[in-house]
């Protein structure tokens, strides 16, 4: 046998596989490491759907203050009424309730919808605070439109017209009002009333929701928007 075959031998035989407990040592790190991967993908995965599910309430709660600030903006009162009429059918009607206040209000913001419409721009529109029918201890924000002046009170437009939910889960619903004349923001606003604000609207409306922040806390939306139309207008001057 020549050197180069004995070596060739040697060779072979220092070539051997992997012990059992080798194995078992391999796979158990290996199952760590995919056990940490799945752990911080799965941990990534939950962090991205509550920045969604957080980002979406927000846009949610920012589109139903965007509404409310638009349609408030274009609140009207007209003189339009026969003398011997008790009825309002407009009237701009802000009342507090300990922290679920509603608003009930004539406004130029209807939108139509179809083409030659028998339809004006003219509604009546309220926002309110109410019971979750479905989940018990949850309040949402409401929204009820009804486009006829019909001349019914706040407490009377449900009659005609149902609500739809504008925003859900919301803890408080509060509305302050500025009254120019006396400089100070008040609770409530009521055109039907004599001895409060009749024949004119406030020129600042401030709108405060208050949420869950998701550790129990609340947390609070404001936003503020101006009437365009302060006085009483005469619809029929051309």
């Amino acid at each position: 046998m020549s050197v180069g075959q004995t070596l060739g031998v040697f060779s072979v035989g220092r070539q051997r596989g992997m012990t059992l407990i080798e194995v078992l040592v391999s796979m158990a790190i290996v199952s760590m490491m995919v056990a940490g991967a799945w752990s911080m993908f799965r941990g990534t995965v939950r962090s991205m759907e509550t920045a969604e599910q957080i980002q979406d309430r927000y846009n949610s709660i920012r589109s139903a203050m965007d509404r409310m600030s638009s349609e408030i903006s274009m609140a009207y009162l007209s003189f339009n009424r026969p003398t011997d009429e008790v009825r309002h059918f407009t009237y701009f009607e802000g009342r507090s309730d300990r922290g679920s206040d509603s608003l009930t209000f004539s406004s130029f913001a209807h939108l139509r919808l179809r083409k030659d419409a028998t339809e004006s721009d003219q509604t009546i529109i309220q926002y309110y605070l109410d019971d979750d029918p479905d989940q018990s201890g949850q309040k949402n924000l409401y929204r009820r439109e009804d486009r006829r002046l019909h001349g019914d009170l706040p407490e009377d437009v449900g009659r005609y017209v149902p609500s739809y939910v504008m925003c859900e889960d919301v803890l408080s619903l509060e509305f302050s009002y500025w009254d120019a004349s006396r400089e100070e923001w008040l609770d409530e606003w009521r055109t039907t009333v004599n001895d409060a604000q009749p024949g004119r609207l406030p020129p600042r409306v401030k709108i405060r929701f208050g949420v869950d922040d998701g550790d129990g806390e609340t947390e609070y939306f404001v936003a503020q928007t101006t009437t365009v139309l302060s006085e009483k207008i005469d619809l029929s001057k051309k």
